[in-house]
């Protein structure tokens, strides 16, 4: 006669329980205990290991069954769908970087604990494929190692069992319930750190969506060694980080290979004949197809360890999201925090979720980088132009890196802003200062954001937007004409003339139903 095996920890009154679950016909029913204690996973691989049953039940945790007819759906379930090698009564499609399946926002089936209160979960109709199962009641109709070197607990048992299952090519699902199976008798919602840690670090691969960071660098080897420290020290696992060294010398490459080169994350060139320019174009053109994030990083800034999971978080939890950005903090060559500059306190008081839209209307209308610098943001690459940095793809000589990537991705989706330091913006003597042709590049960019979002009609969307937006860019313009007077070397320059040029463009727009048209060579 075939038998279902139902291995569960041992506890008060369990054994009663099962033993009232109605039996398919013509089955019988293996109840084999394991110690409540210790490595609950090691204790299902000798269970699973001395039963020949087909069908087998693992129970995590202490349970009270409401439908006593469970066993029939697991075993009609199974047989109706034999690609399925693993079933559960709860899960989730995405799990969070925590890899605590029962914080997910996305979650399926219904999980009712002792108080009587519901997990959050959507009833499930059909059987549901998911990415992981919540670990109290996980069902089998083929036997797979439980990895009892990675998992002890219930907590993380169902997330291990469901990436085991996926590797070796079965499906991973919810079984149809209109109504909870059953209740959990004092589960537990904790885990060791150690645990949490060897779980991420065995199926974050398989779990989450692989995030490139891309470090251009040159010359300033303790720094970068730094930056990249911060970058390889993320708890977000899935990384794959690039970096281009235009250094002249080769102490940057001997920072990489003395504490770097082991980590097959990090793929590090070194092209000293590039100058600035070639080794800038290096790092935005990089497109690693396989991920689909992407966050630059300065290699004088430094991400906090928790940056890209934390903003992971936020594009799982918000599917409208294109751009996640935070405050960041300003620190000397020291690393010691600075006060906030004029430009770079917090945009919002507290962690908000603002429509692409309204955030795009307020950085053309304020002539403003309200989302941060480069080392600030990550950003989703297939709302990015053709996954490169910019908006039009005609910006040329004149892109500056942030912004228009920003206007970009905000035009594809929204933007969430998180108010804790995630990134330090370095301030030090080293650091490339802006000067007058670089501030001329600047506006001449924010000239061509502002063209490309009145000729698409899209973030400045009435009269006075438009108006306050060509408005203010000139008022800017102006005060930086009146500082170029003193400077009559500056006015034969070929990008000064483009400034005029383009001055002269935004000047006759208001007159013209802000129609923008100026013509320059971006060498684009």
């Amino acid at each position: 006669m075939e038998t279902i095996a139902i291995i569960y920890a041992d506890g008060p009154g369990m054994k009663e329980c099962l033993r009232a679950l109605h039996v398919p016909e013509g089955m019988d029913v293996q109840l084999c205990p394991v110690p409540p204690r210790g490595n609950l996973a090691a204790a299902f691989q000798r269970a699973m290991r001395q039963s020949q049953s087909r069908y087998k039940i693992y129970l995590g945790e202490a349970v009270e069954f409401l439908q006593r007819n469970i066993l029939v759906e697991v075993v009609s379930a199974f047989r109706a769908h034999p690609d399925v090698g693993l079933l559960g009564l709860s899960g989730t499609n995405r799990i969070l970087t925590s890899g605590f399946t029962y914080l997910s926002p996305q979650r399926v089936g219904l999980t009712r604990t002792a108080e009587g209160t519901l997990l959050p979960g959507e009833a499930v109709k059909e059987l549901c494929p998911v990415q992981a199962l919540d670990g109290y009641f996980l069902a089998t109709q083929q036997d797979i190692d439980w990895r009892r070197d990675v998992v002890h607990g219930a907590l993380f048992l169902g997330a291990s069992a469901s990436c085991e299952y996926r590797r070796a090519g079965s499906g991973v699902a919810v079984l149809a319930q209109a109504a909870p199976v059953c209740q959990l008798l004092g589960a537990s919602f904790s885990a060791e750190d150690r645990e949490q840690a060897s779980f991420l670090q065995e199926y974050a691969r398989d779990l989450y969506p692989l995030v490139s960071i891309v470090i251009p660098t040159y010359q300033r080897p303790a720094l970068f060694q730094q930056a990249l420290a911060s970058a390889a020290g993320q708890t977000y696992r899935n990384l794959d980080i690039f970096v281009t060294d235009n250094s002249h010398n080769d102490e940057t490459k001997k920072v990489y290979e003395q504490h770097f080169a082991d980590d097959p994350r990090i793929r590090y060139e070194h092209h000293p004949d590039f100058d600035a320019g070639g080794n800038w174009q290096r790092a935005i053109t990089y497109d690693n197809p396989a991920a689909d994030y992407v966050n630059w990083l300065m290699d004088d800034d430094l991400f906090r360890p928790e940056k890209i999971a934390t903003m992971m978080d936020c594009f799982f939890q918000n599917p409208d999201v294109t751009l996640v950005t935070s405050y960041r903090e300003l620190i000397d060559e020291d690393g010691n925090v600075l006060p906030d500059a004029s430009w770079s306190g917090p945009v919002f008081e507290e962690t908000s979720h603002v429509a692409g839209d309204e955030m795009g209307r307020a950085m053309l209308v304020h002539t403003w980088n309200l989302v941060g610098e480069p080392t600030t943001a990550l950003v989703k690459k297939s709302a990015m132009q053709n996954h490169r940095l910019g908006w039009t793809g005609k910006e040329g000589k004149y892109l500056i890196s942030d912004f228009p990537t920003w206007l970009c991705a905000l035009s594809h989706g929204n933007l969430i802003y998180l108010r804790e330091p995630l990134s330090c913006f370095r301030q030090h003597p080293g650091q490339q200062v802006k000067n007058d042709l670089t501030y001329v590049a600047g506006m001449i960019c924010w000239s061509m954001m502002l063209r490309e979002a009145l000729t698409r009609g899209i973030f400045l969307r009435n009269e006075e937007d438009k108006r306050q937006a060509v408005v203010h860019w000139l008022a800017l313009a102006s005060e930086a004409l009146q500082r170029f007077t003193k400077q009559p070397e500056l006015w034969s320059k070929p990008q000064f003339q483009d400034f005029l040029t383009v001055y002269a463009a935004m000047a006759t727009a208001l007159a013209n139903g802000y129609k923008i048209e100026f013509d320059i060579d971006t060498g684009a």
